[in-house]
């Protein structure tokens, strides 16, 4: 009878989780402590249980560390009476790849399946004897499905099953009566996006901002996670680059935005020559920037899943279990997998739904999602606006280009585009650039601003729109359209006069 465990292949799991610490959130989706046989529990298991504390929390480990703590556990010799550093030095000596680590994972875990399965054959049986006599035909095959299809549930979906909504319901409402909060989310900085539409930025949330390319997608995410950062005691930013901005392009665009100098300045180093007032303006950066923690990764050619591990490694090492985190996906296009036989939409609503899997699903402690995240995606040629009026613009679902899969997997969805010169002529100084909802699965406490059309001056209907200005990559909001209507009401109140529209520097 073939043994439904193999201590060998425990201990290269663990030999190699020793020397590829950075593996492990790869195979941390399917591998546990459950997988080290119970025969060796007192040894393989406590080890696996200390590799993924060190390495979850971004501890620096090696054998001498990890010996003592197992002997804090009361573990002071291993099976026939070996020391615990020698046996974890002697699991070193074994060479291990990446390739291989997955593959022995992968079999371990095979072997747990069908351990478990065994043993759910035998508590079938036990069930099958303690049964009623006369127990009918539909009884005995209600019990036998039950305790099958439990543990078919528990390997295909984990701990993901369904829940009573309202055995927890009264606890929850309560315990957020005892904490009330002004917003739920991170608050954003655009006092009419806020209020209209609530945070953009909900721990398992997605946000998608769809523009024509060249519009301002990079700007409006970098410039709105950075700001939200600041206003929310600096909850830090994952920025994944698809290979189009280098770090450097970056960087110079966020000192323009925060200094208000000429981004040439800035590329030059001309800034330099341009006069102490010039100077003065770059250097006052310096003092903004110091707590400020915005991360820039260039995940170009990486396909979905690498692209998740990364955020789930920078999550355990840089921000801690438990801790908020806002992640920046710069943009979702199809030349990660084209190698593949897969379509394009295909590919990208993979990718949607693995990212939201991972930030709803995965990195969640306390029942509570901690990752919002926001991304931006080509609009198509329906979206066109060039050589076209106002009136005749696309502004609905059908620009988004892609997958459909992305507008079912997002929170909010948000087109952005740059004013036509006539509109700019018309709005008299209401910004540069319009943001139209599109998609909204929750509003903030102003819903009348995204449900109720606004009235124009002629008696028209129109939807309501953000408008915002964009200046040297920094941006801000010029309220919505029910701030321009009520201007063009009261003729020449510029609107930073009016009281409704004036946005503090967050940067400051």
């Amino acid at each position: 009878m073939r043994e439904l465990f193999n201590y060998d292949l425990e201990k290269h799991v663990l030999s190699g989780l020793m020397q590829l610490p950075e593996c492990y959130f790869e195979i941390s989706q399917f591998i546990g402590e459950e997988d080290f046989y119970k025969t060796h529990s007192s040894v393989h298991r406590s080890i696996f249980q200390i590799l993924k504390l060190s390495i979850e929390s971004g501890e620096h480990f090696d054998e001498v560390l990890i010996a003592e703590k197992i002997k804090s556990l009361g573990i002071d010799k291993f099976e026939e009476g070996i020391d615990p550093l020698e046996y974890l030095q002697s699991l070193t000596f074994n060479k291990v790849n990446q390739e291989s680590l997955i593959t022995a994972c992968k079999q371990l875990k095979t072997l747990t399946i069908r351990r478990e399965f065994s043993e759910t054959g035998l508590e079938i049986s036990t069930k099958m004897k303690s049964l009623d006599l006369n127990a009918t035909y539909d009884d005995i095959i209600h019990h036998a499905d039950q305790i099958f299809h439990k543990k078919i549930d528990l390997y295909e979906s984990g701990t993901d099953v369904p829940v009573n909504i309202y055995s927890s319901m009264e606890e929850i409402i309560e315990e957020r009566g005892n904490n009330p909060v002004d917003e739920f989310g991170l608050t954003g900085p655009h006092q009419r996006l806020q209020e209209i539409y609530g945070s953009l930025l909900r721990p398992g949330n997605i946000t998608v901002i769809v523009a024509r390319s060249g519009i301002g997608k990079t700007q409006f995410c970098m410039d709105f996670c950075s700001k939200v950062s600041v206003s929310n005691e600096h909850v830090p930013v994952l920025h994944f680059d698809n290979g189009e901005m280098s770090l450097e392009e970056l960087t110079n665009r966020q000192c323009a935005a925060l200094s208000g100098v000429q981004l040439s300045l800035i590329e030059t180093g001309r800034w330099r020559e341009a006069g102490p007032q010039t100077v003065n303006k770059v250097r006052s950066t310096w003092d903004k920037i110091k707590k400020m923690k915005f991360y820039y990764y260039n995940c170009g050619g990486y396909d979905v899943d690498h692209m998740i591990n990364i955020l789930k490694r920078f999550y355990y090492t840089k921000v801690g279990r438990g801790n908020e985190m806002i992640f920046s996906f710069d943009y979702i296009k199809t030349t990660f997998q084209l190698n593949s036989n897969k379509s394009e939409w295909q590919v990208v609503g993979e990718m949607v739904d693995k990212f939201k899997k991972a930030i709803a699903k995965e990195l969640v402690f306390d029942n509570e999602p901690k990752v919002s995240m926001i991304t931006s995606v080509q609009m198509n040629r329906v979206g066109t606006s060039r050589n076209r009026t106002s009136d005749n613009i696309v502004e609905d679902e059908t620009v988004v280009s892609l997958s459909d899969r992305i507008t079912q997997y997002c929170s909010h969805m948000f087109l952005l585009r740059s004013k036509e010169p006539s509109e700019i002529a018309e709005h008299m100084g209401f910004g540069t650039h319009k943001l139209t909802n599109i998609k909204s699965r929750h509003l903030g406490q102003d819903p009348a601003g995204e449900i109720d059309p606004v009235r124009m001056l002629d008696g028209s209907l129109r939807r309501n729109y953000i408008n915002l200005e964009f200046n040297n990559f920094n941006i801000t909001e010029v309220g919505d359209l029910r701030d321009l209507v009520e201007h063009l009401r009261l003729e020449g109140i510029n609107p930073e006069q009016d009281g409704e529209t004036e946005i503090p520097d967050l940067f400051q």
